[in-house]
């Protein structure tokens, strides 16, 4: 029943096979869930009753049981609760509602598909059939848009894929518009035909804004959530949609270091650790999130505050992606397509010198230094003339191993469609990323399916959701890995022999990235197939409006298979072709398999009471998680066959005892549970209260503390809606104005071993052999067991304004952020690890690290004739202190310069964790006045002009390891920020995205800070030395060995950090709709043709050391990708 409310090839091959075989399991699930819903016509029916004094609405309760006809109508018009009596039997229906209506001014109508409508007598006239056309601001047709009958619920259609509609509707029937992202609007139905002009909602109030486990709107709004806009991302032709949303949004963080085929950008919030990622209400892992389709997103948003977290518990410490997928609509098929074509190649790659260059430039400096000469001038004439390419070689290893671009193509298809009964949406997309290698062994592949479902059972007050997607992907690179080959193939010297006089790889280069990118060379093959398929059920209670039970399962599985065949092609030695085999190969499989079974049960009741309205959702949630795991490897092959049974090793057996031949299994299950609750209140839409609760389970910790309780508090205050701000609003001086706040406390368990709190053994993995038998390793305590340990604690308070003016063309928001976390689960430092075992772990509550921040967007959206255009600017500035850290003793606390406690996170660090401890430096000496007068480095000798001063921090006179203190500090930027411009024009558009980050520390590394001049004139950069006629270089004076002068240049000292601050050109594309043009009248809904690019201009002091900003801050790697690309995009 419906009330009325008036007011309101190979591996490849085979992972491809078992795609199909789970998408035909999906379709024979769906097909199943169809054939329970079907439509009969019960306009022949007769009815039976027999009813004494029951209410009028309860009489047509029990009609819509026995039959099946539908009534609607609004309880407000008319005597509902009236007592009525009948008693029938095989009676039509016209005879009944007669005798029920008789007495009353109520009348009805039988309409198509068994829909009664009651109405006062009054308003019964001839139905009218309403045709028309919704538009946009540029005259394109509008699809999905809901044309409705106000106050009529059920008398709704949809408009078809080129914004026209039909609707038989009452006369005096007004039509309602609506779809998300525009205003509404209502028109009479005084006329057959009726086009409507819908325009964008700037800034909507009523907007849904998707939240933890529910809905809500951008005027109830409490917490700091985020949202953006997929229209402006999908199209973007990247790898993963962690790259699409970099620069659009504040707070949101994206680092790319690698362009690594199949390396994925990640993703922070306000500073934090990696953030929970959900995907219609459920949590899903990071990897599944960054390859979703971002054709297949609805919605996206980013949760930020403790008020906006909390209900997720534990795991949303760090901030929460959440988004919703497409679903289906009632109409015709929609049926989209696009193609991307991307050429993508290094943004950086440092030039080097070549050999007869380099060799001069030693030369020079031993003639300096009063030596003979590195290279003999007959030799370094060969070098320069190439007389004698074999012995004296200029070998240009990107030439000879990568290629101008590296190819990508993506395919991405979708079709969506629905009745009243059942709607769907289905979505494929196929994603191949080449290399910039000189082969096709290696690569990237990437396939991703989807189908939703919605069933509407208005009978049974029921709605069935299914949703099933997943995908498989494939990755194969050099057994060395890409980033080892590229770093070969970049620090390699020209001087290095590639082949010898046959054209045969040489075996007198050590790492050669010839033989290592060969295709007889081995491999590094990895993949994953992973299955996701959720059902929900859905009911509308019937007895109590506004109230609904949600039963909600879902199933995720993941496979994952990796193969490393350790081998290497021949090598050959000069004037021989004779093959020089590499060392004995090696094999390593591995084979993973996981799942996670997760209900949840729902409740929500939302009423409005006048000026009143409250919003209830209670929810119990439980997840849990299996996983198993097989490693082996073996070594000494005899036989070249990357297979583990292929003949004997070189000793002829598989010892399992000496330690290189191995075989790991593992296996581990967990579980979470939870009872959520969250209230909210608004009254007048004016002031908005919320409260929410998690009670967290989980079995990380000792009976008796694994349960958690986590809460959150919110309000906001509406105050442009007060009468003294009506002159404002009126002159949109000020649109509207929101002041909002919260506080909260979450938990958090990341990094907590599981059974800490039972006393384990481990067993030594290598045996011996004693009298000619193997003996198995001893065993021996693990780690000493404690129980006073649990939950980290997160407490965080954020405020926020949200306002809008000038006719709601410009909005702003800003906030403000602060974050205390302690409870650090750790060693019990009153223990003294002296027994070589784990030591106990405790809260420790004396540690706390702190960050506070500030966040701002600024927009402004408008129209001049025909062309729109919209420009953003997001802002993000944080700061997270160590009040205590867990590394600094108690001798340390008292030193400001080396104490971790006290001092920013995130510097840098050395292998062991602790900060790195340098020298401060004051330039280069310059005059002899320097030289004799200032403190010297004790170490150092014969320190002449051009070399590198240090400060003498304690005032000793002398330079040693006391005036050595922690440099680097931000190794994350602090500030980040991003500006959006989107253009529109009679069908062409444009869009670009400047993103940029402010200062963070990077060691330059071994490779540009060498110690000789081999690699310290590597490349053309690195001639920018001291020299007396160039004293403002970039490098001290270069010198043939760091003892000519006691490694005073080579000393660890913030010379040798840089800024990687930058401003990037992220992303720009220009694109046409041919649908403004030729194919107006065409089935088309569009026919987009775009170009553009990632990467394509940055501003970086980072690239005088031809380094990317937001590279490896190792400086190795495979490098960070530009891209060129070229896309067309139908739909019909």
């Amino acid at each position: 029943m419906i009330k009325i409310y008036i007011s309101q090839a190979s591996p490849w091959l085979r992972l491809l096979s078992k795609f199909i075989i789970q998408m035909k399991i999906a379709i024979f699930i769906i097909f199943i869930t169809c054939l329970n819903v079907s439509a009969k016509v019960f306009s022949q029916e007769k009815l039976s009753l027999d009813l004494k004094n029951v209410k009028l609405e309860k009489a047509l309760q029990i009609i819509e049981k026995q039959s099946g006809y539908r009534f609607v109508y609004s309880p407000t018009e008319g005597p509902f609760n009236k007592l009525v009596s009948i008693k029938t039997s095989q009676a039509p229906l016209e005879e009944v509602m007669q005798s029920l209506l008789s007495g009353t001014a109520l009348n009805f109508n039988v309409r198509e598909n068994n829909l009664i409508t009651i109405l006062a007598s009054d308003k019964f006239n001839q139905d009218l059939i309403i045709r028309g056309v919704v538009k946009d601001e540029t005259n394109t047709g509008l699809p999905g848009v809901t044309v409705a009958v106000k106050g009529v619920k059920g008398l709704a259609v949809s408009t078809d894929g080129e914004g026209r509609f039909s609707l038989k509707v009452p006369e005096n029937a007004i039509l309602v518009f609506s779809a998300i992202g525009y205003i509404s609007v209502e028109v009479p139905a005084s006329e057959s035909l009726i086009n409507v002009q819908l325009k964008p909602a700037n800034n909507n109030l009523d907007e849904v804004v998707i939240q933890a486990y529910g809905t809500t709107t951008k005027r109830k709004t409490t917490s700091a959530i985020s949202t953006l806009d997929m229209n402006a991302v999908a199209s973007i032709p990247v790898a993963s949609i962690n790259d699409a949303i970099a620069g659009r949004a504040q707070g949101v963080i994206v680092t790319t270091n690698s362009g690594s085929p199949g390396t994925k950008s990640t993703i922070s919030i306000r500073g934090g650790g990696t953030p929970l990622f959900v995907i219609d209400n459920v949590i899903r892992s990071a990897n599944d999130f960054a390859n979703i389709n971002p054709n297949d997103i609805e919605t996206y948003s980013i949760l930020k505050d403790a008020a906006a977290t909390a209900l997720y518990g534990v795991s949303a410490a760090n901030g929460v992606i959440l988004v919703t997928t497409k679903k289906g609509k009632e109409g015709t098929v929609n049926i989209n397509y696009a193609f991307n074509q991307v050429f993508s190649q290094p943004t950086l790659f440092p030039n080097k010198l070549s050999s007869y260059d380099q060799r001069s430039a030693i030369n020079t400096l031993y003639a300096a230094e009063g030596k003979s000469p590195y290279t003999s001038p007959a030799d370094l004439e060969k070098y320069r003339t190439g007389s004698d390419p074999l012995n004296f070689p200029n070998t240009d290893w990107r030439a000879l191993t990568m290629k101008n671009f590296a190819p990508e193509m993506r395919h991405d298809l979708s079709i969506s469609s629905g009745t009243k009964l059942l709607t769907y949406y289905g979505g494929l997309s196929y994603y191949d990323q080449g290399t910039i290698l000189k082969t096709d062994k290696n690569y990237n592949r990437r396939a991703t399916y989807r189908l939703n479902t919605s069933s509407d059972l208005e009978k049974a007050n029921l709605k069935v959701v299914t949703a099933f997607d997943g995908y498989v992907e494939s990755n194969s690179q050099p057994s060395v890995s890409f980033s080892n080959l590229y770093s070969h193939i970049q620090n390699k010297q020209p001087t290095f022999q590639a082949y010898n006089e046959f054209g045969l790889p040489s075996i007198n280069t050590p790492d050669n990235p010839v033989v290592e990118l060969d295709p007889k060379s081995g491999y590094n093959r990895r993949s994953s197939r992973v299955f996701n398929g959720n059902l929900s059920l859905e009911y509308s209670a019937h007895f109590l409006e506004g109230l609904k039970f949600k039963l909600n399962g879902n199933y995720n599985t993941i496979n994952s298979e990796g193969k490393i065949w350790n081998y290497f092609a021949p090598s050959y030695a000069n004037g021989s072709k004779t093959a020089i085999p590499g060392p004995a190969p090696t094999l390593t499989g591995s084979s993973s398999s996981g799942n996670t079974l997760t209900l949840q049960g729902y409740i929500t009741y939302n009423k409005t009471f006048g000026d009143h309205s409250i919003d209830f959702t209670g929810v119990y949630e439980q997840q849990q998680f299996k996983t198993s795991g097989l490693n082996v490897s073996r070594v000494g092959y005899q036989l070249i066959s990357d297979q583990f049974i292929a003949g004997p090793t070189e000793n002829q057996t598989i010892n399992i005892f000496d330690g290189s031949n191995n075989l790991i299994t593992g296996e581990a299950e967990s579980a979470r549970a939870a009872y959520i609750g969250r209230i909210s209140y608004s009254f007048k839409n004016r002031y908005s209260l919320e409260a929410s609760l998690r009670r967290d389970g989980s079995d990380l910790f000792v009976p008796g503390k694994q349960w958690g309780t986590f809460y959150a508090l919110s309000g906001s205050y509406m105050l442009s809606d007060e009468t003294f701000m009506k002159g404002l609003k009126e002159k949109h001086i000020l649109d509207y104005l929101k002041l909002r706040g919260s506080y909260g406390k979450t938990g958090n368990s990341d990094n907590i071993g599981r059974f800490l709190y039972v006393a384990g053994y481990r067993v030594a993995s290598i045996g011996y052999v004693m009298d000619g038998k193997p003996v198995q390793g001893t065993s021996e305590p693990s780690a000493l067991p404690s129980i006073n340990y649990s939950w980290q604690t997160i407490k965080s308070r954020n405020i926020g304004i949200d306002m809008a003016s000038l006719n709601n063309r410009l909005n702003t928001s800003v906030d403000y952020f602060y974050t205390r976390t302690t409870g650090f689960v750790t060693s019990d430092p009153q223990f003294a690890e002296t027994l070589g075992i784990g030591l106990p772990p405790i809260n420790f509550t004396a540690g706390a690290i702190r960050k506070e921040g500030v966040e701002f967007n600024v927009n402004w959206n408008s129209k001049v004739s025909e062309l729109t255009y919209k420009v953003g600017l997001n802002f993000t500035y944080f700061n997270t202190l160590n009040e205590r850290s867990t590394l600094d003793d108690d001798a340390t606390l008292r030193n400001p310069f080396t104490r971790v406690s006290g001092q920013e996170t995130r510097f840098l660090v050395d292998d062991s964790g602790r900060p790195i401890l340098g020298l401060i430096n004051n330039g280069f000496y310059t005059t002899n006045r320097e030289l004799l007068n200032g403190a010297r480095r004790v170490s150092s000798t014969d320190v002449v002009a051009g070399d590198l001063r240090y400060q003498d921090l304690n005032g000793d006179g002398k330079i040693d390891d006391n005036d050595r203190v922690r440099i680097g500090n931000n190794t994350f930027p602090r500030i980040n920020f991003g500006l959006t411009v989107d253009l529109g024009y009679k069908g062409f558009s444009f869009s670009a995205v400047m993103q940029g980050s402010g200062n963070r520390d990077r060691y330059i590394g071994d490779v540009v800070q060498g110690a000789n001049p081999v690699s310290l004139l590597t490349y053309q950069f690195q001639q920018d030395y001291w020299r007396t006629d160039n004293q403002d270089a970039l490098f001290p004076r270069a010198v043939s060995t760091s003892s000519v002068n006691g490694g005073n240049n080579f000393a660890r000292s913030d010379f040798w950090l840089i800024q990687s601050k930058y401003l990037r050109l992220k992303y720009v594309q220009l694109g046409y709709d041919f649908k403004h043009s030729l194919l107006k009248k065409s089935k088309f809904q569009q026919l987009r043709l775009f170009v553009s690019g990632t990467n394509l201009l940055t501003s970086s002091k980072s690239q005088d050391y031809f380094i990317d900003p937001e590279s490896d801050p190792n400086n190795y790697g495979y490098p960070v990708q530009r891209t060129f690309a070229l896309g067309v995009s139908a739909g019909f």
